[in-house]
Order: C-alpha cells, then sequence, then structure tokens
C-alpha cells in the first residue's frame, strides 16, 4: 500500500473563491458590469443599483445551486463504497476496493464490478463498458 498508494482517483476540488470568480466573470455576468458602469458614469444609480442586484442575486443563486449539487455528487460517492473480494495472504477477503494493490487475486461474479485494472487468469468475461465509452453491448474477454 505504501509504494502503490490508494486504487483510486485523484478527485480534483475547485477553490469556492475561484466559483464566485467564474460566476461573476461570465460572457452574461460581463454585459451587466459594463451596463452597470455605463448607468454610473450617467450618473442613473437606481439603474446602476439594480443592475448589481441582478448581479448578485443570479452569482448567489448559481453559487447556492452548483455548491448544493456538488454536496450531493460528494454524498453520493461516500455512500457507495465499492467492495471486492480478493485472495490475499492466500485467503479469500472482502475489502474496500480502494486499498486493492498490485499482486492482489480479484474474484468476479457475474454483476460485480471490476474494482481495478486485471487480467483474466482463467474463462471468459464480458464487460459492460456503456458507462465509459458507450459501446451498447457487452465486451468479451
Amino acid at each position: 500500500m505504501k509504494q502503490w498508494g490508494r486504487n483510486e482517483l485523484v478527485e480534483k476540488v475547485t477553490p469556492t473563491w475561484l466559483i464566485i470568480f467564474r460566476l461573476l466573470t461570465g460572457p452574461m455576468p460581463i454585459m451587466l458590469w459594463i451596463a452597470a458602469l455605463i448607468e454610473g458614469v450617467i450618473e442613473n444609480f437606481a439603474d446602476m443599483g439594480i443592475l448589481l442586484g441582478i448581479q448578485f442575486i443570479n452569482a448567489g443563486i448559481s453559487f447556492y445551486e452548483t455548491t448544493k449539487a456538488g454536496n450531493a455528487v460528494a454524498a453520493l460517492k461516500a455512500s457507495l463504497k465499492p467492495l471486492a473480494t480478493v485472495k490475499r495472504d492466500g485467503k479469500w477477503q472482502t475489502v474496500e476496493a480502494g486499498i486493492i494493490v498490485p499482486g492482489d487475486l480479484v474474484k468476479l461474479a457475474a454483476g460485480s464490478a471490476v474494482p481495478a485494472d486485471c487480467y483474466v487468469n482463467e474463462g471468459e468475461i464480458e464487460v459492460d463498458q456503456s458507462a465509459m465509452t458507450g459501446e451498447s453491448l457487452p465486451v468479451k474477454f
């Protein structure tokens, strides 16, 4: 485990400040900034305030929806910890898929998910790769 690390992809987390920055600098927000600036230059402060209010309300709602969706995905990932049956140290055991290391013998049964990069030692299996490749039919190995 120390040599190979965990059997999982590194998750990229976007900082909060970058999410807010992107919400305030998209094409439509830039047009609102320009319109608010023009309204300020011509001293129409009421319209400028309305435009700035629209800008910040829109960014606030978008930020809320973005973080809510991200939290839902994180909760789903936390609840779906994949397990695998492996032969390690001469005995079969069920372990979390994240701690599988090279040299473990993984047992695959009908309907099970492939928890790591594996070689098929004996027999033939069909793998549904549709989530990864869009392939409509199972692939035989």
